[in-house]
């Protein structure tokens, strides 16, 4: 029968374990990249789509991002679809004052810039 000494158990089980941990990072990553939800291309239209449901180019008065949401200031809250907002958000949709946040699949920055470029 074959004997071990501490020492060597002890380097054994410090590989094992460093093996186990790998494999589980490994792991935890492959599942995380599957789970992003992929990006939906920002085109015209829905652009477009975004300003008709704020009330028109000139119902907007300010565009901004905070904290991954779009913050768009409006003149008149009262013709803001905020139903059909509601729809299209992956998060909700928040309103305080004048002001409404909403998130949506694309990325925030980007939507802000494209509609800076309509206004």
């Amino acid at each position: 029968m074959f004997l071990m000494d501490a020492t060597t158990i002890i380097i054994i089980s410090v590989v094992a374990g460093v093996a186990l941990l790998g494999s589980l990072c490994s792991t935890f990553v492959i599942l995380k990249r599957r789970n992003k939800a992929p990006k939906i291309k920002i085109d015209e239209e829905f652009i477009n789509n975004i300003i008709t449901l704020y009330g028109d180019k000139n119902n907007i008065s300010n565009v901004s991002t905070d904290n991954g949401r779009l913050k768009i200031e409006v003149k008149d809250l009262d013709i803001v679809k905020l139903n059909e907002l509601k729809e299209i958000s992956t998060n909700g949709v928040f309103v305080t004052g004048n002001t409404i946040k909403t998130l949506f699949r694309h990325d925030s920055d980007l939507i802000k810039r494209e509609l800076e470029k309509r206004l």
